[in-house]
């Protein structure tokens, strides 16, 4: 028990594999961690240091969620590739958000009026109306944006692991 709460690997490597409740419990540190961070980052300020903090913080959330996700998906005897195949998703489904909220609308603008490149007040206002379309759009987006997610994890919780050793490790639940 006590390896399971405090192993290292849970976290770092995203060889092997790991049950249900461990990535349950994976889940649930990274989720304290983002929360942790998102706390933090409402009172530090915005400066050069923040921001190399800030990315190597991405790296480090894409790391832990490699692995954790990674294990799980071993233990049931699949690579990685659904993993990748649900990041090129939400990449695709922002830049369609992105788009529907008024982004096609912004480079429409900029693109067929290459005068507002030269001016500043204009360039400030096409920027403005942009951001108050994405403004209304948001709440619609953090919904969708959150369901992938949710649904992956939720199938990677119920789907049972393969029974036995495979390609990725020995089986982490001992048969009884």
């Amino acid at each position: 028990m006590r390896k399971l709460f405090l192993s290292p690997p849970l976290f770092l490597s995203p060889s092997g594999r790991i049950p249900r409740r461990s990535f349950i419990i994976g889940v649930a540190g990274l989720a304290i961690f983002i929360v942790l961070q998102l706390f933090v980052w409402r009172y530090v300020g915005m400066n050069l240091v923040s921001f190399f903090f800030a990315l190597a913080l991405f790296f480090l959330n894409f790391h832990i969620i490699m692995a954790v996700y990674g294990k799980r998906l071993h233990d049931l005897g699949r690579s990685f590739w659904p993993l990748i195949g649900l990041f090129s998703l939400i990449i695709i489904v922002w830049i369609i958000m992105a788009l529907n909220y008024g982004g096609v609308e912004y480079f429409d603008t900029v693109m067929a009026h290459p005068e507002y490149a030269g001016n500043e007040e204009e360039m400030k206002k096409v920027l403005e109306a942009y951001q108050d379309k994405l403004a209304v759009g948001m709440p619609k987006a953090r919904w969708v944006m959150a369901i992938l997610p949710t649904l992956f994890t939720l199938w990677l919780v119920l789907a049972p692991g393969q029974e036995g050793d495979n390609r990725y490790g020995d089986n982490p639940v001992p048969a009884k």
